[in-house]
């Protein structure tokens, strides 16, 4: 059966974007094949589910097919604590008719991630 299994940003700025998801998703730089073209990849849960491309692009990403990445999240606390310190723009919602919520945070180059959680009884 598919599965997702990992998601690819091009980035101009790597320290910058590496910064950002590890304060936002707690993930770490790890293992990243030889391969010609520069990057890196970020693993959660030892496994590579982000890597980083370098580009040369001179503008943010352009809206387009690809609006965001979703991540499940499990203790909505501390990660809004660390959201609200990274100085990055966020809003969160409750997602109608389930018992999730939903969190929006916009990074650098335009970048957009959703952190999903389970709202309190």
């Amino acid at each position: 059966m598919p599965r997702l299994d990992h998601v690819t940003i091009e980035t101009r700025d790597a320290p910058v974007m590496i910064s950002f998801l590890e304060t936002l998703l707690g993930v770490r730089e790890g293992y990243r094949p030889p391969f010609a073209s520069p990057g890196h990849w970020l693993y959660l849960d030892e496994r590579p589910v982000i890597h980083l491309s370098l580009t040369s692009r001179s503008t943010d990403f352009p809206p387009g097919m690809f609006n965001h990445v979703a991540f499940s999240l499990y203790e909505f606390g501390p990660a809004l604590e660390r959201i609200k310190a990274s100085g990055y723009r966020y809003e969160y919602y409750d997602i109608p008719d389930t018992d999730l919520g939903q969190v929006f945070v916009y990074g650098p180059e335009g970048v957009k991630i959703e952190l999903q959680y389970p709202r309190p009884a």
